[in-house]
């Protein structure tokens, strides 16, 4: 006797880009939701707990710097225990390109609420009477870009690759490339990026592009929420980041040497360091007694051949602006008066 097998349908098992987009989404919601408590969630609660706890005790309470050094502690604290709470469970990531793909999809992430924050500005004035278009609108466009996002990560063939690749270099590991290799190069380069960069950020906090405290506007990075404010009277915000002027300069600086020390261990780069210090290494410098001998010659010919040209070029004028020869006509010392004239405007 014959008996029917009914085939089972198992759930196709998900690719490795589905699971790659899943675990960046999930990495980047956890990556934004750690910062936004760290720049934003913790100072604002620190700031109203103590201002309740010390409510009767005005001292205390206007001690700003007291309770900045105390939440400085706490910060510190907050962000070493999130840092290794991060690390235990990267560590349990072995797919490639996991890190390059939360750091790319929090980007993403962040854009497009930024791109609905400031379209909100833009529907208020354009719907003022009318804010279930403005909401809807504002909707849309983030989920849009939410999508497109999620698209790229788990459609597109070529964007695993190109994580897989960016992740290779090295940008989201602690491991160093040959770190035994180029040493003097590496940390002259590091310095030279150190150099630039520290310049950039004294200059944007020279020109308060980072904002500066005032008693009517603390330096604060916010959202306004659209349609939830009222005109005159209150401002329903999303904080960001309190005192920009000062934890944002700090915060570029971390990046800085982050990227400063990685640069010079990504493998190509750190291939060349390493190659350029051993042809230095086979240089063969002079002595001292060589080197001023030698400076001492180019410095006489210099001279010799400045006044060389010099007595030519006083000769040549003279011949070619003689009475019978006339073919120099411009008056030198005349032309350049007036250039300078021309100069000064």
């Amino acid at each position: 006797m014959s008996v029917a097998e009914t085939p089972t349908t198992e759930p196709a098992a998900s690719t490795p880009q589905t699971q790659l987009a899943i675990g960046s989404a999930v990495g980047a919601a956890a990556l934004l939701a750690g910062l936004g408590f760290i720049f934003a969630g913790l100072p604002m609660g620190w700031s109203l707990s103590w201002n309740s706890l010390f409510a009767a005790n005005e001292d205390l309470k206007n001690n700003i710097f007291l309770s900045d050094a105390l939440l400085i502690l706490l910060e510190l604290l907050v962000i070493g225990g999130l840092a290794y709470a991060a690390y235990v469970a990267l560590q349990k990531q072995a797919q490639p390109g996991i890190r390059a793909g939360i750091f790319f999809m929090a980007i993403a992430i962040f854009g497009s609420f930024w791109i609905g924050a400031g379209l909100g500005d833009i529907m208020v004035k354009q719907f003022a009477e009318d804010p279930a278009i403005g909401l809807s609108v504002i909707v849309v466009v983030i989920v849009g870009c939410l999508a497109g996002t999620g698209y790229v990560f788990a459609k597109v063939p070529g964007w695993m690759a190109f994580l897989e690749g960016v992740e290779h270099q090295g940008f989201f590991h602690a491991a160093p490339y040959k770190g035994n290799q180029g040493v003097r190069v590496r940390r002259g380069s590091i310095m030279g990026i150190l150099a630039v960069g520290i310049c950039g950020i004294i200059t944007m906090h020279s020109h308060k592009w980072f904002g500066s405290d005032r008693a009517d506007m603390p330096s604060e990075w916010f959202w306004v929420v659209p349609y939830a404010s009222v005109p005159g009277k209150t401002i329903e915000y999303i904080p960001l980041m309190f005192k920009t002027n000062v934890v944002l300069p700090i915060a570029l600086g971390v990046a800085l040497l982050w990227v400063a020390w990685r640069i010079v261990n990504v493998p190509m780069f750190a291939d060349f360091l390493v190659a350029t210090e051993a042809e230095m290494n086979k240089v063969s410098w002079t002595n001292r007694r060589r080197l001023v001998q030698d400076t001492i010659v180019v410095l006489v010919t210099v001279v010799l051949f400045t006044s060389f040209l010099f007595v030519v070029d006083i000769i040549w004028i003279k011949v070619l602006s003689a009475p019978g020869v006339r073919v120099l006509l411009i008056d030198p010392k005349k032309a350049q008066e007036e250039q300078r004239e021309t100069a000064k405007w």
